[in-house]
């Protein structure tokens, strides 16, 4: 007969065999092997506890016959098992004809008899994962000795289930996610917190190449291209999620396009990150070619249009000229400058959609940008019956170091949209110095409708355009402020808003004195 010491020996054995295993079933079997052993049973089984449900169910038996007993659940007010489940404490029969709740069912279903049991509790921090039953002591009865032994076994049998489990759960979610991203059209590419390549789908290995897909790091795997932002950048921003392009132009020009997702922890510690991206090459091509053709007639245009609208006003100075050819001067002088105008957008919106804006910075007046600015748009606030204002305070701003012709475009702008969205009768702007904190700037500032609160934000957003029937007209293509906010933040300045309705607006710039 064993020892009290042989049988604490026998645990810590039983121990490291269930610690040598992550595989549920492998396990369960060797639970049920270990606590028939250390109770000198001649068997035992195991109940896993359905939460869903509130029962327990038989996982798992020793022999194929007693394998039959995973079709029996069992109520948690049912049997011997449900009593200790519920209570949570072990329970010892040694006699089962006297214990009235002890249900035969079990029995009855694989041709057994039970003639003594012993059940305790499978708890993990406070969690109940089950019961393990050892049944029919070989020689003698179960004793306290023997409860306190299963105990101390249950209690490292249900750490390890407790840890099968999740590993199970993890490997479950892994297939999952690897089937999910093996079929998406996208390339996807894991990688952990210091950039080391975890994963990749097929259409990253299609799109990159299966030699440069197998490298070991972010930095290899994209060698070839010119990456924006750069990958340092991006592995030490603090961003959630970053969007990122790729270019690479050696071979075959290939475009991909896509975002940079970190992988949080509950603590908000990154544990990796996920980059996905698509092939937007022909995107990008059909962009450029766009792009160029928009420039170039845009610029073509432009010079014969010089001529016309700088002629213009000489001839209708001209006394010898009769009404009608007046009329004639007119009208051309008019539908000029309105071409004029169509070939600034135009040329507005290839500057929107090139990508990063190039400046070139100079020592520069404020006030001369203003009066040209305001100069090169007469006809246009003429048309309007508008009028602007400038304060004297803009000629005492200091010199600043600009590019002219982009905060030239981001005055007319401002000034044009001070006039265009005013459907009243007195449309005026007035344009007046700023300068506070290291910046320094212009406030325009207009009698108009005001700007919805929704709408403030939107508004610098390219293409977008409040409401007609809230402006009243809407000419243009809604690129105007979009451009401006894109120029300002290119100097590292900034642009304000306040407005209220039915009281006017102030669009307020900001650029750095240095």
């Amino acid at each position: 007969m064993r020892t009290p010491v042989d049988k604490y020996k026998q645990i810590l054995n039983a121990n490291q065999i269930l610690s040598s295993t992550l595989n549920l079933d492998e396990l369960l079997r060797q639970v049920i092997k270990l606590a028939t052993d250390v109770v000198e049973a001649e068997t035992s089984s195991i109940l896993l506890y359905d939460k869903d449900k509130d029962e327990l169910v038989f996982n798992l038996a020793l022999t194929e016959k007693e394998s039959e007993l995973k079709e029996v659940r069992l109520k948690l007010s049912e049997g011997i098992a449900g009593l200790v489940a519920r209570e949570r404490k072990p329970r010892i029969v040694n006699d089962i004809k006297e214990e009235p709740r002890w249900t035969q069912r079990t029995d009855d279903k694989i041709d057994f008899k039970t003639k003594s049991l012993l059940a305790v509790p499978l708890v993990y921090k406070g969690n109940l994962l089950g019961v393990v039953e050892s049944v029919n002591k070989k020689e003698g009865k179960f004793t306290d000795e023997d409860v306190d032994v299963l105990e101390a076994f249950a209690a490292q049998a249900a750490v390890s289930i407790e840890n099968a489990r999740l590993f199970n759960n993890l490997e479950e979610e892994k297939d999952k996610i690897e089937a999910v991203f093996s079929q998406m059209s996208d390339g996807a590419i894991f990688f952990n917190s210091k950039g080391a390549k975890l994963f990749s789908n097929n259409q990253a290995e299609r799109l990159l190449g299966s030699e440069y897909i197998e490298k070991s790091n972010v930095t290899e795997v994209f060698k070839e291209f010119k990456v924006e932002p750069s990958i340092e950048a991006i592995l030490k921003s603090d961003k959630d999620f970053i969007s990122v392009e790729f270019h690479r132009s050696e071979n075959k020009t290939l475009y991909l396009s896509g975002g940079v997702s970190k992988i949080l922890d509950e603590n908000k510690n990154i544990q990796g990150f996920i980059i996905v991206f698509r092939d937007t090459t022909a995107e990008k091509k059909e962009e450029l070619v766009k792009r160029n053709f928009l420039s170039l007639i845009s610029h073509k245009l432009k010079t014969p249009l010089v001529t016309i609208t700088g002629y213009g006003p000489l001839l209708l100075g001209d006394p010898k000229l009769d009404d009608f050819q007046k009329k004639a001067v007119s009208s051309i002088q008019k539908q000029g400058q309105h071409l004029a105008n169509l070939v600034e957008k135009l040329l507005d919106y290839t500057m929107v959609e090139s990508g990063p804006i190039v400046l070139k910075k100079e020592d520069a007046d404020l006030f001369e940008i203003v009066k040209k600015s305001v100069s090169s748009l007469k006809p246009y606030i003429e048309q309007n019956s508008a009028e602007v204002f400038i304060s004297e305070d803009v000629k005492s701003l200091p010199k600043i170091k600009i590019d002219k012709i982009k905060i030239e475009s981001v005055i007319k702008n401002l000034l044009e949209n001070g006039i265009k969205f005013n459907s009243g009768k007195d449309k005026k702007v007035e344009v007046k110095a700023l300068q506070k904190n290291g910046f320094i700037g212009i406030s325009m500032e207009d009698n108009g409708p005001g700007i919805p609160p929704e709408e403030r934000e939107k508004i610098f957003n390219k293409f977008y355009q409040i409401e007609e029937f809230f402006t009243g007209q809407v000419e243009g293509a809604g690129l105007g402020l979009a451009l401006t906010k894109q120029i300002l933040e290119a100097h590292g300045g900034k642009i304000e808003l306040e407005s209220s309705m039915g009281k006017g607006s102030k669009f307020r710039f900001l650029l750095p004195e240095k």
